[in-house]
């Protein structure tokens, strides 16, 4: 598993503004590369589009014009990913977003009831994940990461900040030995 840096941990200032002066941050990630390949895809095939358009059209120039819009539109999303960071803190998970327009997006740690790390091939091919937060009564405001970085780590010490889960009153405490089954899984020569 890749660790996660010291250096890219420490929180820029376009996040310190949206922290709480009793927040501490535990870390602090850029989204994954990843999230331009389907920005790339679409300017690429946008740009093929008005390219093929233009050769068939009586007005070229108006097609032509739409050549400059689809790598505009790709600058635009590849400008956006140097300024979009996932802040982890002490008490929210919070979405930071946007080149013109900024946006912040949290969840408070309180309220969250669970934790779902989600993989895809291609996603562990590349070496990112889908974070999912949930979250009981109506709909959060973030409720997915998709395109996040050391998704394992970040799983790991998320989870770790959820807490531990209260243990279950009507279940019997563990008792050493073989418990009740009968079953001892450190024994290997045990007769079923």
């Amino acid at each position: 598993m890749r660790l996660v840096s010291p250096a890219e941990t420490e929180p820029p200032a376009s996040v310190i503004r949206y922290l709480l002066p009793q927040e501490r941050t535990v870390i602090t990630v850029r989204r994954h590369p990843a999230t331009l390949i389907p920005h790339l895809v679409m300017a690429a095939g946008g740009l093929l589009a008005a390219r093929r358009l233009a050769g068939r059209s009586a007005r070229p120039g108006i097609a032509r014009g739409a050549d400059l819009l689809f790598p505009l539109y790709f600058l635009y999303r590849g400008a956006a990913w140097p300024t979009t960071y996932l802040a982890v803190t002490s008490e929210r998970i919070m979405l930071i977003h946007g080149v013109l327009t900024r946006t912040a997006a949290a969840t408070l740690l309180q309220n969250a009831t669970g934790l779902t790390l989600r993989r895809t091939v291609p996603g562990r091919l590349l070496g990112y994940g889908t974070l999912i937060v949930d979250c009981p009564g109506r709909r959060p405001v973030l409720r997915k990461v998709r395109y996040v970085p050391y998704p394992e780590q970040l799983y790991l010490e998320i989870a770790s900040l959820l807490g531990p889960e209260e243990p279950d009153e009507a279940a019997p405490p563990a008792q050493g030995g073989r418990g009740m089954t009968g079953y001892d899984p450190a024994d290997p020569f045990q007769q079923e």
